[in-house]
């Protein structure tokens, strides 16, 4: 918000910045235009369902974390809000940005909405100085995306499909309903062909484009291949899409030229006469396309042709993904980062990503696609793995030798065997546990960690 944020390369590669804008004279000197050099920039605050004991309650309870984070971030906006240097200014308009993920429904972005009103109160802003993006990364908002937005009318500038987080919801809202396909074909299934759709649809239905605000797409998972983001991500420019996440500058500069490829005013303006037109009837089919669950058929492991090494190596995929993660969470308190796969590529690990591969086991368990020792052996092997991923890192908790005694170890095994009545399958509260369980293992003073 200042423009102070800089970045070091590493080694002799330079220093990233943010650079000013420029302003241009027309030929006659009479006119001056401003042409902005940043991208504008979106805040994004936690999930509702996180606490935190940063600031607690006379009594000593932690408090919604979104609350404190909606306060502090609108705060640091106003760095922008007040200040002098018009070659550094976020918005054009006097607006702080904030992206709310995980909400659940339209009552859960109503209940932002008001939290938003408190926030400008708070700091004597104008109403409606806050302005809301809406993640649409849980089914419920999916299906109600519509009735999400009219609640956040007046703020709304910004909705996203986050299908990462959407299929760890998937998962675990169709835990009861039978076994789920194998990962890599969940990527094919009909409920996430209809929830892209859907979400830019709605978005022109509800007259958020073309022109008042951004339809996103969402996030490119491998930071280091370039080359598959440029031949893949056109399709989100071509889908009517005007933004999406990207896992770094690199990419968000390469991902920029897509929209010179692309016009997407003229995608949106092609789509909205499409859904204009659209019956109710065939609205009703798009709904029911969005809520069939990727669940194997009855026959489930026989009908898919899933033999004992395809069940195993999907095993070793979500075990070492897991571990991989978990282990830097836990062990270092590192969060999103690039987390090297079974095969030793760099992949873009989060929250999202730990939230698929923990419920995939979870329902692959209950419903007996695998076994409980199963599942330990593969995991026990995996921690081998990563450990030897690992080797060169100093700060890193070995694992395999003790895993009895390993933080990240448990870990990772609760997230999966607790994973079918973790709420909503959300991770953070196995997380934070073991986290401080490390933190308090070395404040008092331990040379290893134990369990």
């Amino acid at each position: 918000m200042k423009g102070e944020l800089t970045a070091s390369l590493g080694g002799n590669r330079g220093e990233r910045t943010q650079n000013s804008d420029s302003i241009y004279t027309s030929p006659s000197g009479e006119q001056e235009m401003l042409i902005p050099r940043r991208s504008l920039m979106l805040v994004r605050n936690v999930g509702m369902h996180r606490y935190t004991d940063a600031v607690t309650l006379p009594s000593g309870a932690a408090i919604p974390e979104h609350v404190l984070d909606a306060l502090m971030t609108s705060l640091a906006g106003l760095h922008d809000l007040n200040g002098t240097d018009v070659l550094l200014r976020n918005s054009r308009h006097g607006s702080i940005f904030i992206v709310k993920p995980k909400m659940h429904g339209p009552d859960e972005v109503a209940m932002n909405v008001a939290l938003f009103d408190r926030v400008e109160d708070e700091l004597g802003l104008p109403r409606h100085t806050l302005k809301m993006g809406i993640m649409d990364e849980e089914r419920r908002t999916s299906a109600n995306l519509g009735a999400c937005m009219e609640q956040a009318k007046d703020r709304v500038c910004f909705i996203n499909t986050g299908f990462l987080d959407r299929t760890g919801d998937e998962i675990h809202t169709s835990m009861e309903a039978g076994a789920v396909v194998p990962k890599a074909q969940i990527k094919g299934s009909t409920w996430l062909t209809a929830y892209e759709n859907n979400n830019v649809s709605v978005g022109l239905n509800m007259q958020l484009a073309p022109g008042r605000g951004q339809i996103g797409k969402g996030m490119w998972a491998a930071p280091d291949n370039m080359a598959d983001m440029m031949a893949a991500k056109i399709a989100h420019p071509q889908a009517g899409a005007s933004t999406a996440w990207v896992p770094s500058p690199t990419a968000a500069t390469l991902h920029a030229l897509h929209y010179h490829y692309t016009s997407v005013l003229d995608v949106q303006n092609e789509m909205l006469a499409v859904c204009s037109a659209e019956t109710e009837t065939e609205r009703a089919a798009s709904l029911a396309r969005l809520l069939t669950p990727p669940i194997m058929p009855e026959d489930d492991v026989a009908k898919l042709k899933l033999n004992d090494d395809e069940v195993t190596r999907e095993l070793e995929n979500n075990c070492q993904s897991i571990l991989g993660y978990v282990s830097r969470w836990v062990g270092q308190g590192v969060g999103c980062s690039k987390v090297p796969d079974i095969d030793g590529l760099q992949q873009m690990e989060d929250l999202a990503t730990l939230r698929i591969s923990s419920q995939h086991l979870a329902n692959w368990l209950h419903h007996g696609v695998c076994t409980p020792e199963q599942v330990d052996t593969v995991l026990e092997r995996m921690a081998a793995v990563v450990d030897q991923q690992n080797e060169g890192d100093a700060a890193y908790n070995p694992m395999a030798k003790d895993v009895d005694a390993s933080f990240e170890f448990q870990a990772a095994r609760d997230l999966i065997f607790q994973g079918r009545n973790a709420s909503n399958g959300y991770t953070e509260e196995t997380l934070g546990m073991y986290r401080r369980k490390v933190k308090g293992a070395c404040a008092g003073g331990a040379e290893t960690i134990v369990a």
